[in-house]
Order: structure tokens, then sequence, then C-alpha cells
């Protein structure tokens, strides 16, 4: 293919970094790159080899240019490209002006912030809708920054996708660096060093840092600010460094290439920013093994996991970031545990090959260009059937594990038996087969439909995720004698659901005809090989996971000051909803203001109203029905409870976990396989008054030991992108073992 980059200038900055990068990856896969600025920068230009590096102005105009846009056609008349990447607001105004002289071309944005940031005007708003009503597809850095897009410029979901930034990940020896910046400073060889790498302009914030080194200085002068960059702020910072007596601890490099080796050598970076996309500076830093304290904006917890990779500051609090600074500063055990979880999560996650791959396949689409597929990589095609498109665990499981699954490199598609309302966390959109409950057992269409999902996709792996996902997989392999291996994904207690000898025998069959089987928890596991012995062979144990960044930029949504009790699952007979309201009674006789927050759908929904109008609670008891983001509701909760009958592993308690709230729970399932003394509050089932007690003590005692052992758990042990390669190997294993046969 021919693809032709835009940007702005070419410049040594983060976005026309990242699309020079990208074009060289993509050069080295065979393709041609165009490589153009549409204003020529003054020095330092950025060149990509192997590419045609070209200026269509000499300077930025304050207007409109027409000769700019005349030189903008030419080109794309003179190189006929496939497809057109706009890497920069002003490189999509000039190419949408363009489109209308030129022979249509599929066009791309890359967006690296949040747009609703700089949208300041209902002129600006209406403009931006239009524009963008001319673009092909969205590709942003993070899931932030596209869902703002997608909401604030009511963009197709369906036309967007994240493909984050790919890193090369090259280590540099910094001992000699080490040495040689302090050198060049004139610093002691002990001085430690923080670093920020950026444009001086002021969304960067670089006032913030003054005043946080100033603080510094007095207690740990040893501890020196490094600033690399050039801008429109320099001058003045210059000036308020001389101005604030900061010329022994803050140094001014301006601009520099080596920034690599600058990295290498320091002890940390720091970034203060008002707005960021998805900052690079701190997957560079991550490469050389260095940690990073950063403002809490925009994507920035896309790639700075609080307390496992560095550490992320709310509301620009000086206090906490100079605190976090010497903590890392003078902790040099703490600053190599940091800068080696930074270096893992950038080698795992933003890898630049796989990161040139998704490109290639999204323009291959757009293009309508059949790309050619190395059957010797280890890219996988994995075709992932769930029930319905429904806020349920083992539906959002399955959303969150395609993604890490795409992010590794391996091409995902999901597909819903029934269809549904519910926007799942899928980065590409998910296909409905549209087929009725009520014909599961005799869907002859249904089977026949997956059969022609494998013959088109031609996956190398089909997984079930539980419910009927079994039935229908199965039976439209025995049918249609396709031979892709099946993994059953068991995420509860069989035994509660395989009642009756007719549905036993079904589904010993069905579990006779499945490659393999992956349950949610060693209880769900125990469960099925009690049940069914034979699974014992193929069956392993891979829990539920958390996203490791998942956080919530949102305010407090609870109107009651009152203690907030909040419950999230689907309305069934397994979740206990009843019995939720006679425990939440006796609670509020005891706690009066308190308030139950149900967050979930399912057919009891009636059953449960009415029983909240006899126990008199249709003042304390709010039902919100399904919710596509309910992580507002368990951050600012009192606490999350679950008086499940029965559970697997309910990914709920983990996203409670990493978000700090307390649990309280029933002992069912695999809920001790998380939850304990330690974590949370794990109770005894069907022993109601023991819940009520418990839920007290979780109110009036202080919990702060066992919630930081419970975010440490989830951060560790349920981390979605280490489960993602346990999947990894369960699929590359039964490959093998099926074409051993």
């Amino acid at each position: 293919m021919k693809i032709l980059q835009l940007v702005t200038k070419r410049q040594y900055r983060g976005a026309e970094v990242f699309a020079a990068n990208l074009s060289m990856e993509l050069i080295a896969l065979g393709h041609t790159i165009i490589f153009a600025g549409l204003y020529k920068n003054e020095s330092n230009i950025l060149e990509v080899q192997d590419a045609r590096n070209v200026d269509l102005s000499n300077k930025k105009h304050n207007n409109f240019s027409f000769s700019l846009l005349r030189s903008l056609i030419d080109l794309i008349k003179n190189e006929d490209p496939d497809v057109i990447q706009c890497n920069g607001s002003d490189t999509l105004k000039y190419m949408i002006a363009a489109r209308f002289m030129v022979k249509k071309k599929p066009i791309l944005y890359r967006n690296i912030s949040t747009i609703s940031e700089w949208l300041d005007s209902d002129i600006k708003l209406t403009l931006y809708k239009k524009i963008f009503s001319k673009v092909d597809h969205v590709t942003s850095v993070g899931s932030e920054s596209i869902q703002d897009l997608i909401t604030t410029l009511e963009y197709p979901e369906e036309q967007t996708s994240v493909i984050r930034r790919g890193i090369p990940n090259k280590k540099i020896e910094g001992s000699k660096f080490y040495d040689k910046i302090r050198k060049e400073l004139g610093l002691d060889k002990d001085a430690k060093i923080v670093m920020h790498v950026g444009n001086f302009s002021p969304e960067k914030n670089h006032i913030l840092l003054l005043e946080i080194f100033e603080d510094l200085k007095k207690d740990h002068p040893e501890i020196k600010l490094v600033c690399v960059g050039d801008g429109v702020t320099f001058k003045n910072i210059q000036e308020e460094i001389h101005n604030r007596n900061l010329k022994d601890a803050v140094y001014l490099l301006g601009f520099r290439k080596d920034i690599p080796e600058l990295l290498s050598a320091s002890d940390c970076i720091v970034l203060s920013s008002l707005v960021e996309g998805v900052p690079g500076v701190i997957l560079e830093a991550a490469v050389q093994g260095k940690p990073s304290v950063a403002s809490n904006v925009g994507g920035v917890k896309e790639v700075l996991i609080d307390g496992e990779t560095g550490f992320i500051i709310d509301n620009f609090d000086k206090r906490d970031f100079s605190e976090k600074l010497a903590r890392i500063c003078m902790d040099p055990q703490l600053r190599q545990q940091l800068g080696e979880n930074a270096r893992h999560l950038v080698i795992d996650q933003f890898n630049p090959v796989k990161n040139a791959k998704k490109f290639e396949n999204l323009y291959a689409r757009l293009a309508g260009i059949q790309v050619k597929i190395d059957k010797k990589k280890d890219s996988l095609r994995i075709l992932q059937i769930i029930q319905k498109k429904q806020y349920r665990g083992a539906e959002i499981f399955c959303c969150q594990l395609g993604n890490e699954l795409e992010r590794k490199g391996h091409v995902v598609k999901i597909y819903s038996i029934y269809d549904g309302n519910a926007k799942l966390p899928f980065i590409k959109p998910i296909e409905s087969l549209e087929r009725k409950q009520v014909l599961r057992y005799t869907d002859f269409y249904g089977w026949k439909a997956i059969a022609e999902i494998i013959n088109d996709f031609k996956p190398d792996i089909v997984q079930a995720n539980a419910s009927d996902t079994l039935k229908y997989t199965v039976l439209s392999k025995e049918l249609f004698g396709w031979s892709t291996p099946i993994i059953f994904r068991n995420a509860s207690v069989t035994s509660y659901y395989v009642t009756g000898k007719l549905s036993k025998k079904l589904n010993h069959f069905l579990f006779q005809k499945v490659n393999y089987i992956v349950s949610v928890s060693e209880s769900s596991k125990r469960d099925l090989n009690k049940l069914f012995p034979f699974t014992n062979q193929k069956t392993e144990v891979i829990s539920n996971g958390v996203d490791i960044n998942l956080d919530v930029d949102s305010e407090n949504p609870y109107k009651s000051c009152g203690p907030n009790i909040v419950h999230v699952g689907s309305l069934t007979i397994e979740k206990n909803h009843l019995e939720l309201l006679y425990i939440f009674k006796m609670f509020l006789n005891k706690n009066p203001g308190a308030k139950l927050h149900i967050i979930g759908e399912g057919d009891l929904k009636e059953e449960i109203e009415t029983e909240v109008n006899r126990l008199k609670l249709d003042k304390d008891v709010v039902l919100y029905g399904e919710m596509r983001h309910p992580e507002a509701y368990i951050k600012y909760a009192t606490m999350l409870v679950l008086p499940s009958l029965i559970e697997g592993l309910p990914g709920v308690i983990l996203e409670a976990m990493k978000l700090r709230t307390i649990v309280v729970a029933y002992d069912v399932g695999g809920i001790s396989e998380v939850l304990n003394n330690n974590t949370g509050f794990l109770v005894k089932p069907n022993n109601l008054e023991s819940f009520v007690k418990s839920m007290e003590v979780a109110l009036k005692e202080n919990q702060s030991s066992k919630i930081s052992e419970a975010k440490k758990l989830v951060s560790t042990k349920f981390n979605n992108s280490v489960l993602a390669e346990n999947f990894l190997q369960v699929y590359k294993k039964t490959i093998l073992k099926r074409n051993e046969k």
C-alpha cells in the first residue's frame, strides 16, 4: 500500500514522532510512505528514512491558505495514495477541504487528546461535527479519549478503534550517561534527577513544577529538576527560575535529540500537565526502566499504573507531588521495582511491530485491499461467542479479554447469539446473530450462521463464553463439520443449572465435544469435574480479571450523604435480591439515611420492585437498570454487597477492590479465592444477621488496611494483561494438540 502521513510540521514532537516511527515500521512491512508536513519546520527537521519527505508550505498561515491547499491537492493527485492518515487538527481541516478536488480516498484521523477540552464554543463544535462527518475512521491513543470524541461529536462508534502507541524497545545502558549529564550540569554524582520532557507551552504547566521544587529544595536539595524542550513559554520559565532563586534546583536543556539517553540517566520522570492525550514520554521513560509521577489528566492512567509503575497525582496536589518524587528519588529499591514494572508494561502492551500491523490491517480494510497473512507468525485469529449484548460478567470479561488480545497483536471477532442494547467495552463492533432464545435447542439456521462465520473468518480458535454459547458452537461444529478447536469458558457453578436426566445427558455430550475448558475459579472447576469427571483431563482455571488501568474521573453520582450501599448484578434468582432487601431493611433500622443502589436488569425486576414497595423501602432503594459504566457508583459507594446464592468469580468484586471500595459478600463459589479477612468481609451463606453485622463493621471501623491489600491483590494476580497471556497458552496448546492428531 501507499500511505500518506500528514503532520502539522516535521518536528520532534509527540504526534509527529509517533507518525514517523509508525512510518518506519510500515516501510519495514513493505509499504510506501509519503511523510508530509503542512508547514516547514525552521530547524531540527524530522525525516523518515526511505520515505518521501516533503513540506507543503514554508510557513504557518494565520488564516486558511489556498496555496497550501493547492499543494496538498497536487501531492495527492501525483502520488495517488491508497489511504491518508491525518495527525493533528490542521491536517484534517486541509484534507477535508482537499477531498472535494481529488479522487475519493479513505481518510483516517489519529486522535491524541481529549477533544472536548478545546472545543470551547458552539461554533467550533458545529464545525468539527461537520468536518468529522467526512472522516472514514478515527483511531485514538486511548479508550477515554475515543469515548470523549464519540460523545462530543456524536461520531459513530463503529467507525472508531483504539490503537495505542508503539514504543521501540531499545534500552540504553545508562551508566555513562548518568555521569555525563551530571557533569554537563555541574552536579554532584549523587544528585537525583527528575526529568520533564515536553514543549514549553501553557498546558504543560511548568509553573507548577517550579512551585513543587521550591518546596523540595528545602528538605531535599540533592533532587534536581531537568527540563528538556523548547516553546513559547521557555523564556518566561527561565525568568521565573531566576525570580524564585531556583538556579541551583532547576535546569533547562532546551531542544535535544538524545531523549532516550537523557531518560536513561534520570531517576524518574514528572508531568504536571493540565491536558494530555496518552503521553508518550511516560512510555519512553518506561522503556529505560524509569518510573513516572504525573497529574491525573486525559489518558495518563492508561500508561501509568498508580503504585505499580509510578504515581498519579489528583487535583494537581503540590504536597503529594513533592512527597511522591522524594519517595522515589530517596528509595532506590522502590525506584527499581517501579521502573521494572513500567518496562514490563510497555513491552507487553505497546509493541511497535504489533502496533504497525494493526494500522496495516485498518488501512487495508478502509482501502478494500487484502493483506497477506504470514502463517509463520504467532498472531492468532480468535472468534469469541457470547450469549447476548448485555452488561453481565461473562460478556464484559470476554470484551476485556478481546481488547487485551488485540493489543497483543491478535485478531479478535466477537459475535453475540442474541441481540441486546448494551454497548459492551470491546474496541471493535460486536455483531449479533439475532437468534431467538426460545429456539435455542432447535435453531438450525443459528448453527448454520456460526458455520458461515467460521468459513469466512477462518479462526484458529473458537471460544464459547458461558450459557447457550456451548450448545450453539458444539451443535454447529457437529452438523456442519468445521474443525476449529472449541474452548469453553465455564463462568459459574454448572450443577446449579444442569438438573434432571435429560439436561445432564445433553451437557455430557456437549462437554465431550469441546477441546478444552477454562473455569473461572477452583470452585467452578471442582463442581464441573464432579458432575462430569471426564472433564478433569481438559480443564484448568484462569480467573476473571480487571483492567489494570481502571479508574474513574467522573464526580460522585450519589445525592445522599448517608451510607450508600451498591449492588451490581443481573436481576436473577442466583443473585438473591430478595434476601438483599431483607438485609438492607435490617441495616437501615440501625443506620437511618442509608440508601441501597441496585444496578442491573433481568426477569425478576417486577418481583423485586413489588417487594421494595411491600417493605416500604421505595424511598430508600433505587433500581437503575443496566448501566454501561457503573464504575463511579462502585468507587464512591460506602461498600459493595453481594449476598449471592452461587457465583463463579464475580468481576464486580475485582473492580470494587481496584477502585478501593470495601466488599461484603457471602462465601459462595469462587468468591473466597479473592475475598478474605484481609481484603474484605466474607460471610457464611444465608446468615442475614452476620451479613448485617459485617456491613456495620465495614461502615464504622477504618478499613484502609483491607482496602490496600485488596487493591494490591487485584493489581497483581487479577491483571487482565497477564490473564490474556494465560488464555493464549491454552489456545496454542489446544491448537497444537489438534494438529498432532
